[in-house]
């Protein structure tokens, strides 16, 4: 086998050479415009190019970061290609990774033990203290060996640490499997003590006491300062220790309890009136509390607990001014402790959201019955949800003349007549079976609650119907609350309904 080389002709042009560069471009040396003066040019010169303000770098990177929600929902998702536009930007320069770092870390989620300690290792590389003293380190083979051994990329990170900027912090533990173990025992002292500037701290399937006394000694320690606290199904030894817990959080502005379970529950009212060596035995909610949402959780044990320290700042002149309210799964059995909580909210209360289960229907006159939103004087914003509509029974072909079906919702229309604020937005979450179900509704009476000066400057009321396989249900609502679509604020949407109750 030979190979054979051709010779190849040469171009006819000769190329330029490859590695012909442009002359570097000079700066400014003084305020300038276009690169010079006002004052010794009349012309902006072709070889320089004007300098960008500041301003319109800001202004560039904050109209992307805007786009991304520091925690993602359903109702705010966010979009993979902003955050990766965000990541690009932060490759730029100086000014820009400082500016785009501050969205970018603002919210971290971590559900995982693999990332969940990567993160634990950048935040440790920030404050290595071997930084300076790299060279000193590596003076002898032991030391230098260490630094090799430990993978420490202390020395190369001279930038300042991005631990300030994060607001948000979620963090979800795993179920212990092989192939995921749990991590959060383990990474919760390191993000204690690095993250002391979080404000929002979401906390999921986690069993409280299963931590190390380490874990929760650091985790109350750095993290009681926060704002907004979210519960997502942890877990306690009994309510006591639950509320304990939550009482150490004294800053709280805002707390959810989503699906938190309590392995026994004690009678709590007992032991928040129990004082022991000058001090009562469960500690008070923080007195800054004003945001209050709970689904699946021992809902009289909390409202209980909240109930006392509301009682407490009275005695005080100090009162806690709760202005929303957003409970979930509500049915007859806590219909007593709700009716009672919202009257010791009283006047303070602007929003609530109400999420009932099947027996409303029912049995809603036995919950009617312990609630009156009229001692909420300055309540605005009312959000139904639950309201499900059977189908009545069908008509008998051999009655000569069918009887009437009786109205269903009425404890809907007990409810808004007992308002006697100015309400601002109203929405119903209705979940009708069929067109038939959706027509004993008890319509007339609403339209005359809405016919009130209670509702004279209401500026929407939205009724959804989740029930896309009948059609005409949407034009049923709007004939029959005709006096609200003439006002133009009749809002009606048939489909899957995407809020939530918290």
């Amino acid at each position: 086998m030979a190979i054979i080389i051709k010779p190849i002709s040469p171009p006819l042009h000769p190329l330029p050479p490859c590695r012909a560069r442009r002359p570097p471009l000079q700066p400014p040396l003084s305020p300038v415009v276009c690169g010079y003066t006002k004052s010794s040019i009349t012309s902006c010169p072709t070889d320089t190019f004007p300098y960008l303000p500041a301003e319109l770098h800001l202004q560039i990177i904050e109209t992307i970061a805007a786009r991304i929600p520091s925690i993602p929902n359903s109702e705010q998702p966010c979009d993979p290609a902003d955050l990766a536009t965000l990541c690009a930007c932060s490759l730029v320069c100086k000014l820009w990774l400082n500016t785009a770092r501050t969205r970018m870390w603002a919210g971290v989620r971590l559900s995982g033990r693999l990332r969940s300690m990567a993160l634990v290792d950048l935040l440790e590389a920030y404050t290595c203290g071997c930084g300076p003293r790299l060279n000193a380190c590596n003076d002898d083979e032991r030391n230098r060996s260490a630094v090799h051994e430990k993978g420490c990329p202390r020395g190369r990170l001279s930038i300042p640490s991005f631990a300030p900027q994060t607001m948000h912090l979620s963090v979800r533990e795993t179920r212990g499997n092989p192939w995921d173990p749990k991590w959060l025992n383990d990474a919760l002292p390191y993000l204690a003590a690095h993250l002391t500037c979080v404000r929002t701290f979401v906390l999921e399937r986690v069993t409280w006491e299963y931590l190390s006394s380490r874990s929760r000694k650091t985790c109350l320690e750095s993290f009681r300062h926060v704002k907004e606290l979210t519960l997502c199904g942890c877990s306690f030894r009994s309510a006591v220790d639950m509320c304990e817990f939550l009482a150490e959080f004294d800053k709280l502005e805002a707390l959810t309890l989503d699906g938190v379970h309590c392995s026994r529950l004690d009678a709590l009212r007992w032991h928040s009136d129990t004082w022991v060596d000058g001090q009562k035995c469960v500690r008070l909610p923080s007195a800054a509390l004003k945001v209050v949402g709970m689904r699946g959780a021992p809902m009289e044990t909390i409202l209980e607990w909240i109930m006392s320290g509301i009682e407490h700042q009275k005695e005080t002149d100090n009162d806690m001014r709760i202005t929303t309210v957003k409970l979930g799964g509500v049915g007859i059995a806590e219909a007593q402790v709700v009716g009672r909580f919202l009257g010791e909210v009283g006047g303070s209360l602007r929003e609530l959201r109400v999420g009932f289960d099947q027996d409303f229907v029912e049995r809603g006159d036995a919950f009617i019955d312990h609630i009156d939103l009229g001692q909420n004087g300055r309540l605005e914003e009312l959000h139904i949800f639950g309201l499900v509509v059977p189908s009545p029974p069908p008509p008998d072909p051999l009655e000569e003349e069918p009887q009437e079906q009786p109205a269903s919702l009425t404890q809907l229309t007990l409810l808004l007549s007992s308002i006697r604020s100015s309400i601002r937005a109203l929405s119903l979450a209705m979940y009708p079976a069929d067109i038939r179900a959706i027509s004993t509704v008890d319509f007339e009476g609403l339209a005359g609650v809405f016919k009130k000066s209670e509702w004279a400057e209401v500026e929407e009321v939205r009724v959804v119907i989740s029930n896309k396989g009948e059609c005409g249900l949407g034009t049923v609502v709007k004939q029959q609350l005709s006096v609200l679509n003439d006002r133009r604020v009749l809002r009606v949407s048939v489909g899957f309904d995407e809020r939530q109750v918290l």
